[in-house]
Order: structure tokens, then C-alpha cells, then sequence
């Protein structure tokens, strides 16, 4: 197993590909093999996911709003609440978050089943997809938001 780099921006794509896929009924009858492949990859990953997660808490918690005596302001929902220059602030630390590598061993599978799964690329070992070129686009349509395994 090789130990890779990756952005937590390209985990979140891959978690939400594999979500999506998981529950595509159509798509995993269509290809039983990739599907539960992609089932081990996502438990595998989730160590991964809740390691984001916390950091992305502790990035709400920082920037959240709070009173004179230092207490938290929250919403009729129970969320933080933000003032216009802690969203500012947020977004910006969030937007660093996505970009942060971290470290993980590649998983190791038979490519059987994933061969089409362009999103694995660099996740799984012996998979090699084309390059494709990476947009502004990509990192401004990223949402902060808390991403869970299925």
C-alpha cells in the first residue's frame, strides 16, 4: 500500500460520489461488484471524513458570535450565529480546510468493478484514470458543510 497525499476538497468529492452511487438503485444492480467496493472504500474513509469533520466544527466554533460575557449566540435552530465579518472569516478558514492535505495508505482492491469510477483516482491503488484539468470553478462551488458516510 502506498501512502498518498490528498486534498480534503477531492475526500468530499468522493464521499459524495459514493453516496450517490450507493443509493442508486438502478446503478448497483447494474454492477453489484463495484458497488460493494465502493461500500469498503467509504467505511475505510469515514476515519478520514470525521477528522474533517472536527476541524470544520472547531472552524464554526471559533468563528461563531457570542455575547459581552463571551457565550455563545445561537439560532432558533440551535446553529451558531455569525456576524458579517465572521462569515467572511468562516468562508475563508473553511475555504483553507478544503485545501489542507492529508495523509492516507491507498487502498488496495482488484480494479474489477471500479474501472469506471474516475472519482477513485489516487484513492485506490492500480486504478489510473486521464488527467483532468481542475477549474476556479471547482473550489468556489465548494460547500462547507458536514458530509457523512452512508
Amino acid at each position: 500500500m502506498a501512502k498518498v497525499k490528498k486534498k480534503y476538497q477531492e475526500l468530499l468529492n468522493v464521499v459524495r460520489a459514493i453516496n450517490v452511487l450507493a443509493n442508486n438503485k438502478e446503478h448497483a444492480d447494474a454492477n453489484t461488484k463495484g458497488v460493494k467496493k465502493l461500500a469498503k472504500i467509504g467505511e475505510k474513509m469515514k476515519s478520514h471524513l470525521e477528522a474533517y469533520n472536527d476541524k470544520l466544527d472547531d472552524i464554526r466554533l471559533e468563528c461563531a458570535n457570542t455575547d459581552k460575557d463571551g457565550s455563545l449566540l445561537l439560532d432558533e435552530n440551535g446553529g451558531y450565529k455569525y456576524t458579517k465579518e465572521q462569515l467572511k472569516e468562516l468562508n475563508k478558514k473553511v475555504k483553507v480546510l478544503l485545501a489542507e492535505e492529508f495523509e492516507f495508505y491507498q487502498f488496495t482492491f482488484s480494479t474489477e468493478g471500479l474501472e469506471k469510477y474516475g472519482f477513485l483516482d489516487g484513492f485506490v491503488e492500480g486504478l489510473e484514470f486521464p488527467e483532468l484539468a481542475e477549474t476556479e470553478d471547482d473550489e468556489d462551488t465548494a460547500e462547507a458543510q458536514v458530509v457523512e458516510m452512508v
